[in-house]
């Protein structure tokens, strides 16, 4: 396995000898980078149950996974447990949410507590798009089920 490593890094350094990464490439990259949340404000995960040690080791691994994403407006709580999703919007209002994967998406709707949820998840990224009544759309950084 070492040997791997040390000729990918030999490769490496011949390809940035002979054919450097251009600088204004790495400078559109940056700006691409920064403008990933153009059409969207994005809620930042201040709470995810999978960080909390002593507890989720108590439990053990059938425990559902608890996630709090915020933005200044809105806040989303989710609940993942195997293949469901169950979450809530505040402020309460009902909208539409897309649970959304790199394969497609699955649209829900809360209903007028801000509840809502989406069955048969498979394994692997997604991420949730809402656009509230007040304000923009808000999408929430991608999260591995």
């Amino acid at each position: 396995m070492d040997d791997d490593f040390v000729l990918e890094n030999e490769l490496r350094a011949v390809a940035n000898l002979l054919d450097p990464v251009p600088p204004e490439l790495l400078e559109d990259a940056m700006q691409a980078f920064t403008l990933r949340t153009l059409d969207a404000e994005l809620a930042l995960l201040a709470f995810d149950s999978w960080d909390e040690r002593e507890a989720t080791r108590v439990r053990g691994p059938g425990a559902p996974r608890l996630l709090t994403f915020r933005t200044a407006e809105v806040e989303l709580e989710v609940e993942v447990s195997g293949p469901r999703l169950v979450g809530r919007l505040l402020p309460a209002e009902e909208t539409d949410i897309r649970v959304q994967r790199r394969d497609g998406e699955q649209r829900v709707r809360s209903d007028e507590l801000g509840r809502f949820t989406a069955d048969a998840l498979t394994p692997g990224p997604l991420r949730l798009r809402v656009v509230p009544h007040a304000g923009g759309p808000v999408v929430t950084s991608w999260i591995r089920v």
